[in-house]
């Protein structure tokens, strides 16, 4: 079974998140230091996301530095370049065939949500470099720009089943927003349907 896997400093939050969702908090460290994951035993979490809860762009790095970060039409990084032309080609199947052939970035998606059982723990985050994740983000997006306010939807940690063309099994997780059933909360926190 696939599960989440929530990593933070502060105890309390990790105490919450367990009583949300399960697990068992343990230390463990990262390059920013100290901190307590916790594995649970959910591979669905429901989030609250806004407009500008969804942050895409491409990106090829470096050792420790980012090479290339655009929004696939102008440059993000480095800041010389910043506002400039940056190549890519326009369509997201296109900078697969250029990532995969190295000559492109890929992508990174990042998502700021709060857990909808617990939002005043503050703000998680999700960084994603799946591309299937990218080619949904623009319809995300707008869902949440039409929304005017924040939208209850699943994070949901997907097990994806295939098998390539030489006849191999292929299995892997990716991350999957699935838009609440039409539910959103007002800035009030008032439940409304929509």
């Amino acid at each position: 079974m696939g599960a989440w896997l929530v990593a933070t400093e502060d105890d309390q939050v990790a105490s919450a998140v367990v009583d949300l969702y399960g697990g068992m908090p343990k230390p463990s460290s990262s390059r920013a230091g100290a901190v307590i994951e916790v594995l649970t035993s959910s591979d669905r979490v429901m989030v609250l996301l806004e407009e500008v809860s969804v942050a895409f762009r491409m990106v090829a790095a470096g050792v420790d530095e980012s090479l290339h970060a655009c929004d696939g039409d102008r440059f993000v990084e480095p800041a010389a370049k910043r506002g400039t032309a940056c190549g890519c080609p326009p369509s997201l199947s296109d900078r697969r065939a250029a990532a995969l052939a190295g000559r492109g970035p890929s992508p990174e998606v990042r998502l700021g949500f709060r857990l909808a059982g617990r939002p005043g723990l503050g703000v998680f985050s999700l960084v994603s470099t799946s591309w299937e994740f990218a080619a949904e983000q623009p319809e995300l997006a707008d869902a949440l720009r039409r929304a005017g306010a924040p939208l209850l939807c699943a994070l949901v940690y997907e097990r994806v089943d295939f098998v390539t063309r030489s006849g191999v099994p292929v299995s892997y997780r990716r991350p999957r927003v699935e838009i609440g059933g039409a539910r959103v909360l007002s800035p009030a926190g008032m439940c409304l349907a929509v």
